[in-house]
This record gives structure tokens, C-alpha cells and sequence, in this order.
């Protein structure tokens, strides 16, 4: 069976390029919370979703330090334009966004963006968070010992600044997977943290489960999650996700200047480690970081050259990894339009056996890319 298309956004000419896609045997437009859109896509006979950000600050009005996550050091600090995850109104006010793009007339489903904590692509002292008195109390419910995640954490900084060319090389010298205990059992808070995070963001998600269908029993839930090999830093486990969501949506964009995109979230990681580092190799830096990901790509000569992308033979790999976990019914992997590979990236995904492909974003100009892909498609 030929591969769905799915696409994110719409020109302004939003007539014209309905068409076009209904042309293409496009089968989803996702747009933010627009009823006019929604319905111009449902006319067409398309189906719409809304996609919303989830902890989002600007979305739901609220103002203040208060509502903002926090660094080990008790700093403020916005990420993507969210608040803290387990702040109650942050997630009071994010249920209620919920509920109005759940009631739109004809949305088919609502899908997550930003349903996480903040990303190594941040820098690493906003990566390292929150650890504000909502999230202190979460980790008590929860039974999470604070104390010991901040100790471990501040553990793992310091360690950092004092990385250097040998200790680094003793750290990538990996032959299975199970050498990775020795660098983990160092910081045994480090893995309560990540692991807490994630109860979190499980927990909303089932919130906003009971949300939608309150609202519109019909409407499905779908989310932009981070690609496999970095979803589980913010928070994102696809293993108890999956069972939460009806469309699992990971954001595998191998070049892009900005969060999610693997080279800019490898290349922020290598450049934090680098310059807090004791005489490091920029290549050896990026080494390590791929082999800790388990990324299949060769380092580029310097952190720089990096944030022009990583290899494209990671999208195939990455939508493979995300299949084992979620399988492809649920799966509809999300790679950007504007890519100079884009042939390479369609086709390692293809590959790998996806039954929808979702692409970001179609604006002016990008026809002639979506012609590209619904030809390859064909072919599958």
C-alpha cells in the first residue's frame, strides 16, 4: 500500500494550495488553532489537525516567574516559550487549550508539540532543570529523592569541567552497551532525573487524554515528539507513550536551527562539553556524543561545520528505531521539506517501512518538493 502524505501548514493562498494537495492525495493538514483553516481543510475533504504548544506560556496568557522552570542554581529560565511541566496552572491552563482545539468543529485530532522539558539545545544548565518547588513536590509524590538528583547532577557539571583528551577517550571506548553502567553508576541521580521527567510527562498526557475526549469523544491525540535517539533526555518515553497516543509523531530532522533538530541538538551538547572540557578534540567531542546517542554518523571536522547538519543515513536509522518501539500503524515520522537531501531522507524512511510520512512545512515555493516525495512514494 502506497504511503500516506501528510503535511504541517498551509500558504496564505490557502484555496490554491488545498487543491494542490487534495491533487497530491494528501491525506492530513495540521494547523495550529484556527478554526477558518480547519474548516477550508474539512471543505476540501482533508482531514484537519490542530497542534498546539503544550506547556506554552504565550498560548495561555500566563506571566511571571512563577510559572517558569528553574536551574540547579534556582534561576528562571523559558524554554521554547514554555513554563514548568509540573506547575498546576501551567498544566491547568494547558488542558484548557486543550479542550478549545479538541471543540473546533471538524478537527480529527489534536496533536502535542513541545510536551516535554527543556532539550540539551537549550545549553546544558537550562537542560538541567526544574527544580522548582512544584517540581520538589512532584518528585516527593512521585517518590523521587531530589536531594539525590541535584547531588548527581551537579556531580556530572563538574565532572564536565574537568574532562579531558584521556578521560574522554576512557568514556568512548565503549564495546556493548552494557559499558555504559560504569559511566551511569557514577551519577545514579542522573537516571532517577531522566526517569522522573518522563512519569511527568506521562502523567499530562493521560490528563490531556481525559481532556480531549471530554470535549469530543471522536477526536484523536497525536504528538510531536523528539526523534528516538533524543527523546528520552526531555522526557519522552515512546514505550509507555505509545499506549497514550493514537499518532506518534517524532520530529527526525537531521539539519534545521533550532530544537529537536538532531545536528543542532548534538552540535549544542558537543560545543557545552567542548568549551567546559580541558584540551578537548572537537571531532573526538562529537564521537563521543554519537556513540553515547547511538547515531550512525561520521564527525565533521569541527562543532561548527555540524549545525550544517548531520548525515542523512541517520533518518532511515531513526525511523527504524522509532518503528521497533512503536510499530507503523501509530508512526507517522515528520521530516522537514527543506532539506538538500530530501530525496536521501524520503527514502531512508521509506525504507524502513512507514505507512505515512508527514512533512514540515509546506509554504510558497514548496511545491515542486512535495511533487518529489509523492513520486518516491509511489514507488513504495
Amino acid at each position: 500500500m502506497e504511503p500516506q502524505l501528510w503535511i504541517f501548514g498551509l500558504p496564505k493562498d490557502r484555496p490554491t494550495a488545498l487543491s494542490f494537495l487534495k491533487e497530491l492525495d494528501c491525506k492530513t493538514v495540521t494547523v495550529g488553532r484556527d478554526r477558518e483553516a480547519v474548516k477550508a481543510i474539512v471543505d476540501e475533504g482533508l482531514e484537519a489537525h490542530v497542534t498546539l504548544g503544550t506547556f506554552s506560556i504565550r498560548e495561555t496568557n500566563l506571566e511571571g516567574e512563577e510559572f517558569l522552570a528553574r536551574r540547579l542554581d534556582g534561576t528562571p529560565i523559558i524554554w521554547f516559550g514554555s513554563g514548568c511541566p509540573n506547575n498546576p496552572k501551567v498544566r491547568e491552563a494547558s488542558l484548557n487549550v486543550v479542550r478549545d482545539a479538541a471543540s473546533i468543529e471538524g478537527v480529527e485530532a489534536v496533536i502535542l508539540d513541545g510536551i516535554r522539558f527543556a532539550s540539551p539545545g537549550e545549553g546544558i544548565e537550562s537542560f538541567m532543570t526544574c527544580f522548582c518547588e512544584e517540581c520538589k513536590r512532584k518528585a516527593r509524590e512521585l517518590g523521587y529523592d531530589m536531594s539525590e538528583i541535584e547531588a548527581s547532577l551537579r556531580g556530572l557539571l563538574k565532572s564536565i569541567k574537568n574532562l579531558t583528551p584521556s578521560l574522554l577517550n576512557s568514556l568512548s571506548n565503549w564495546n556493548s552497551p552494557i559499558d555504559l553502567f560504569d559511566l551511569l553508576l557514577r551519577f545514579p541521580g542522573v537516571l532517577e532525573w531522566l526517569r522522573f521527567r518522563a512519569d511527568c510527562i506521562v502523567e499530562h498526557v493521560a490528563d490531556v487524554k481525559k481532556a480531549v475526549k471530554s470535549v469530543n469523544p471522536n477526536c484523536k491525540l497525536g504528538a510531536y515528539l523528539f526523534t528516538p535517539s533524543l527523546a528520552y533526555l526531555v522526557g519522552q518515553d515512546y514505550r509507555r507513550l505509545v499506549n497514550l497516543l493514537d499518532y506518534v509523531e517524532p520530529m527526525i530532522y537531521r539539519t534545521g536551527n533550532g530544537v529537536a533538530c538532531l545536528n543542532y541538538e548534538v552540535a549544542r551538547m558537543a560545543a557545552d562539553i567542548y568549551e567546559k572540557g580541558s584540551n578537548l578534540d572537537q571531532v573526538e567531542v562529537q564521537r563521543f556524543l554519537f556513540n553515547l546517542l547511538g547515531l550512525n554518523a561520521k564527525p565533521e571536522t569541527t562543532i561548527e561545520k555540524l549545525r550544517g547538519g548531520i548525515s542523512a543515513n541517520t533518518v532511515g536509522d531513526e525511523t527504524k528505531r522509532a518503528i521497533t518501539v512503536v510499530g507503523a500503524s501509530k508512526l507517522i515520522p515528520i521530516l522537514f521539506l527543506d532539506d538538500p537531501f530530501l530525496k536521501e531522507s524520503v527514502q531512508g524512511a521509506l525504507k524502513a517501512g512507514v505507512q505515512a510520512l508527514s512533512f514540515y512545512k509546506f509554504s510558497e515555493g514548496m511545491e515542486s518538493a512535495l511533487r518529489t516525495v509523492v513520486e518516491m512514494m509511489k514507488t513504495f
